[in-house]
């Protein structure tokens, strides 16, 4: 049990110098954060310096994408005497783990207009990773004030500018892992994150999704002040699902053209069951209370135990030796209305949750 409130920290000005001083201010956290992620992506036959090249094979697409989200990288990785393919890995986390039988994790929703108590637009999710990635990354909140466009508030890890949030003009992001169909060099998951938060409409958040050269797997739950939106993608082909109601999605995928490839099965029986339960769980929920969902009422949807612990509300369990099960390192509920944010940094069983708001 936390019971406590996230670190917050604000940076601003262009996005090289956001960068910079985002560097410096974290300068010892990206450092150890680097060093153990070095270890967790190393193979028997890979070197560090095969690592970083691996890394450095995506900057050229990163730039291409956004020179304003590479300016920032390069700022981070001088502000903290990092290179910049070790401010990229840190970028890569997503692509670079694998989809093994611990590798299901996060369930995510969203709840709109009429299903609602008040019409408002809510989403949010369980961020459920290992214990050990949990206390290595250490998450927190960083504030991100820009002259070029919305400010942005987002849960992240050192050296990262976005794991997911909400920005000033309503437009929230929380998403899931799902299995990995291909991989490819392109743009790094959490870098499109941060670029659907600088977006000022829900029409140019899908966009910057659909448009980049994606590099791996992912389903992004992306709501506005009015709507809701699943996407579902792989680096070569993509589905946009919507709802006029609610959307809850755990981490397999659900498009038809998707279902047919994954093969939950080579990823352990447990696991895959998990994540059909919740995605199963999360709908039920949603269903039921249908038309009078509120903040309140998505709190406690992320305390339910269903199939425990492999449920929504996320604790670890003993398996083998080398294996620690996941827990919910924290569970949100993000009003796209308001611009506010309801953080228990922990699982929700156990933790008070908290409101933050973009200044």
């Amino acid at each position: 049990m936390k019971n406590d409130g996230l670190t917050r920290i604000e940076i601003s000005g262009t996005p090289y110098d956001r960068g910079s001083e985002y560097g410096k201010k974290v300068k010892s956290e990206i450092e150890g954060f680097v060093a153990y992620l070095k270890e967790e992506f190393k193979d028997s036959d890979q070197s560090v310096d095969e690592i970083l090249d691996h890394a450095h094979k995506y900057v050229p697409f990163i730039e291409s994408y956004s020179g304003a989200i590479y300016d920032e990288l390069r700022g981070i990785a001088e502000g903290s005497d990092r290179s910049i393919e070790e401010i990229v890995l840190i970028a890569l986390h997503e692509e670079r783990r694998s989809f093994s039988v611990l590798a299901q994790n996060c369930t995510t929703f969203a709840v709109t207009g009429g299903a609602t108590a008040d019409g408002s637009n809510l989403m949010g999710q369980t961020w459920d990773i290992t214990p050990e990635l949990c206390e290595n990354a250490d998450p927190f909140l960083l504030e991100i004030e820009r002259d070029e466009g919305p400010n942005f508030l987002s849960y992240t890890y050192p050296g990262m500018m976005a794991g997911a949030g909400v920005n000033s003009e309503g437009i929230g992001i929380s998403w899931n892992s799902v299995p990995r169909l291909g991989f490819d060099y392109g743009v790094p998951t959490y870098v499109i994150i941060e670029n659907v938060l600088r977006q000022e409409k829900i029409g140019d958040a899908l966009s910057v999704v659909l448009q980049a050269k994606r590099a791996g797997c992912f389903n992004f739950v992306i709501g506005g002040p009015e709507e809701i939106y699943s996407i579902e993608a792989t680096p070569s082909d993509v589905d946009v699902i919507y709802s006029p109601k609610y959307i809850g999605h755990a981490n397999h995928y659900v498009a038809e053209k998707f279902r047919e490839k994954q093969d939950l099965g080579h990823a352990g029986g447990r696991s895959s069951a998990s994540s059909t339960i919740r995605h199963n769980r999360i709908n039920r929920l949603l269903e039921e209370r249908e038309g009078s969902i509120d903040i309140d009422t998505l709190k406690d949807f992320t305390r339910d135990h269903v199939n425990f612990p492999q449920s929504i509300c996320r604790h670890p369990e003993p398996l083998d030796e080398d294996e620690q099960g996941f827990i919910s390192c924290a569970t949100w509920i993000i009003d796209n209305t308001k611009k506010e944010w309801w953080i228990a940094n922990g699982p929700a069983c156990e933790n008070e949750f908290i409101k933050y708001s973009i200044k």
